[in-house]
């Protein structure tokens, strides 16, 4: 199993009296090169549960087991090469750096690297033609359109050649059309291994043959598993 959480929980502003337990005693498995989808309303628990799977956050109490490592109590060092090396992380948001070119924020995960720039242009050069915006490797952010963005997003995401892709709401800000597009490109990645979860409450997403697993969340549990490659659900 290349991911495993076990009883986890997670608690934001704890003991105050704002206090929200976004996670609540969840254990799931994330299987190597499958989709998988986190799927629930707004406030579920969906975003919580990605960020601890992708070592973004801790848990206040539980384990999660990446690649065999508990990964829960680690110095955030050993965190940060974690993610580095093995996540690729869309963001609802994007997340990009405005004022740089689509080249720059593409290769900005590459930078702390021991890599060669020569090198880090050159795989942000062939990821670039393979999502079609080669031609835009200049342009600044504020310049492009909302899906050349996104394609900037999840050009940034693989630079750095991870086994698993996070992707939180990938299709909030796109139309139809946009979307459709993002879950070719999505498609893709699963023939190639990849391992893919992906936080959404878009049917879009989740009614996709392609996915192999959907975890229902609701207020921060898990309330059911869709197993589609046994044709099984709990």
């Amino acid at each position: 199993m290349l991911i495993r959480t076990e009883r986890v929980t997670k608690i934001y502003n704890r003991g105050r009296p704002n206090e929200v337990s976004a996670v609540r005693d969840v254990s799931v498995e994330i299987r190597q090169g499958e989709i998988t989808v986190l799927r629930g309303p707004s406030g579920s628990g969906k975003t919580s549960l990605l960020g601890l799977i992708g070592c973004m956050s801790r848990p206040t109490s539980g384990r999660i087991v990446v690649k065999g490592r508990d990964v829960a109590r680690l110095p955030e060092r050993f965190l940060t090469e974690i993610r580095r090396s093995t996540y690729g992380f869309i963001f609802q948001q994007f997340n990009l750096v405005q004022g740089v070119s689509v080249a720059e924020n593409i290769m900005l995960p590459l930078y702390p690297t021991a890599l060669r720039y020569s090198e880090i242009k050159r795989r942000a050069e062939r990821i670039m033609d393979r999502l079609r915006i080669l031609n835009r490797r200049g342009f600044k952010i504020q310049e492009l359109s909302g899906g050349e963005q996104q394609r900037v997003a999840i050009a940034r995401a693989l630079i750095n050649a991870p086994e698993i892709i996070l992707a939180d709401e990938p299709t909030a800000h796109l139309d139809t059309r946009l979307s459709e597009e993002l879950m070719d490109i999505i498609g893709e990645l699963r023939s190639e291994g990849k391992t893919v979860v992906i936080a959404t409450h878009d049917p879009l997403i989740y009614e996709r043959d392609f996915v192999d697993r959907v975890i229902e969340m609701r207020d921060g549990r898990v309330t059911g598993i869709e197993d589609r490659e046994s044709g099984g659900a709990r």
